[in-house]
């Protein structure tokens, strides 16, 4: 029980991280909404679940390897800067409220939250980091670690749907200028950050 709320607490440093899910959950919660926003979040929360569960398992060594490390990062920030291209042309829009009720939108929100994170080189190196913080600093053992990496996720999970509530409260102002607006600076920033990333690889 203790680990779980150690990991609780840990979790609480990162309310203010600002990455590129944080202004991609932003992004959904203005345009799209708030449930959409929080599909999304439980995408982007099932590929921390994943990371985790390999770091463990030990199936994310194979990354140590310099060969395949270099290649899955070029791969995973060539994907974010497409991502961010994408989001800097795409045409402004302003969704309708019986379009937020519709299954498929909640399946492509989600979808879109798990597979921007798994293929985001910094989600990777996050984890690694601070797998190896417990591991070093804590000396948990196998089960209490999980326990404490669960009380973590679960401080993310619920402070990125915090986060996307409290922007949905903006929705009321938005204006398809502010979306277009909103799109390019999301996009310029998703670019910078798959920069920063590149130049980081080389």
């Amino acid at each position: 029980m203790v680990p779980f709320l150690n990991g609780l607490a840990f979790g609480l440093i990162f309310i203010f991280s600002i990455g590129p899910a944080f202004f991609l959950l932003i992004q959904t919660s203005l345009e799209k909404g708030f449930r959409k926003a929080a599909f999304m979040a439980l995408g982007i929360s099932l590929g921390d679940i994943l990371f985790v569960l390999m770091i463990l398992k030990g199936v994310v060594s194979l990354l140590e390897e310099p060969p395949i490390r270099f290649w899955a990062s070029i791969v995973g920030v060539s994907l974010l800067i497409v991502f961010g291209l994408y989001t800097f042309f795409k045409p402004p829009r302003i969704s309708l409220r019986h379009e937020q009720h519709s299954p498929e939108g909640f399946m492509r929100s989600f979808f879109a939250g798990l597979f921007f994170n798994l293929f985001n080189p910094s989600t990777i190196i996050f984890w690694l980091s601070l797998v190896s913080i417990v591991h070093i600093n804590l000396g948990y053992s196998g089960n209490e670690k999980v326990y404490f990496f669960a009380g973590v996720l679960c401080t993310i999970l619920s402070t990125d749907l915090t986060k996307s509530y409290l922007a949905q409260k903006l929705k009321r102002f938005l204006t398809i200028r502010a979306v277009r607006i909103l799109n390019k600076t999301v996009g310029v920033i998703l670019i910078g950050f798959g920069l920063r990333l590149l130049i980081g690889i080389f």
